[in-house]
């Protein structure tokens, strides 16, 4: 029998018999309380304390054989069973997604995908390498000029969007020298550019208390 199969009836089992346990457990523990109060010295030796050992190990024995259901419906895959209310119709669902996984031959749990191996690509000495021979030390300069050239042409779709972002840089490197040519401050100060502008003193004379916080919340009123 498959492995999940054996977790399912372990957890049918322990589902059905773990709340009797649980439920004897505490009515003795709670006949034992009660019959303790009637007695002189309810800490004295007697048959209230056998009861409540007993209720103390049906309780502990109930609490070892629960088994948390959606910790095992994780481990396959199964949590939108849980919204089943009937238990009945929850295990025949169970059951039924598990025929199915071993059905399809998937022995591990959520196996790992790993990405596929590229035979074009480097061998990392795996082909010329023999055992008990040092191997040859591999120029990185000279192996890796083995590659050039495998570059495939680009597509009608790659090249649209390198030509669109090159003529956005050209159009938008136009706008910027046409505003700082524009720039009040710097046709004041006889500069061309903003970089020039930082070697000046601009910056010292013009110098506002609070205006990153202006500048960073213009819709705020500075105090």
């Amino acid at each position: 029998m498959h492995d999940s199969m054996i977790e399912l009836n372990r957890l049918r089992w322990r589902t059905r018999i773990y709340s009797p346990f649980i439920i004897a457990g505490i009515i003795c523990v709670a006949l034992a309380i009660v019959l303790g109060l009637g007695k002189d010295d309810p800490l004295a030796f007697g048959t209230h304390i056998y009861v409540l050992i007993s209720g103390v190990s049906f309780v502990l024995l109930g609490m070892m054989l629960y088994q948390n259901e959606e910790v095992f419906a994780q481990k396959y895959d199964m949590t939108h069973i849980l919204d089943v209310d009937d238990k009945e119709e929850r295990y025949n669902a169970y059951l039924e997604h598990l025929s199915d996984w071993i059905a399809n031959d998937i022995e591990e749990i959520n196996p790992v995908r790993t990405r596929g191996s590229d035979p074009l690509g480097p061998d990392w000495g795996k082909t010329d390498f023999k055992l008990g021979h040092e191997p040859v030390r591999r120029d990185a300069v000279v192996e890796g000029e083995k590659y050039s050239g495998m570059e495939d042409d680009l597509t009608q779709g790659e090249k649209m969007v390198a030509a669109a972002n090159q003529k956005y840089a050209t159009m938008a490197q136009k706008r910027w020298e046409i505003a700082e040519s524009n720039d009040p401050d710097l046709i004041e100060y006889g500069v061309d550019r903003l970089g020039d502008l930082v070697k000046t003193d601009y910056f010292e004379k013009n110098a506002e208390e609070g205006v990153f916080d202006k500048v960073a919340n213009p819709n705020s009123e500075t105090q």
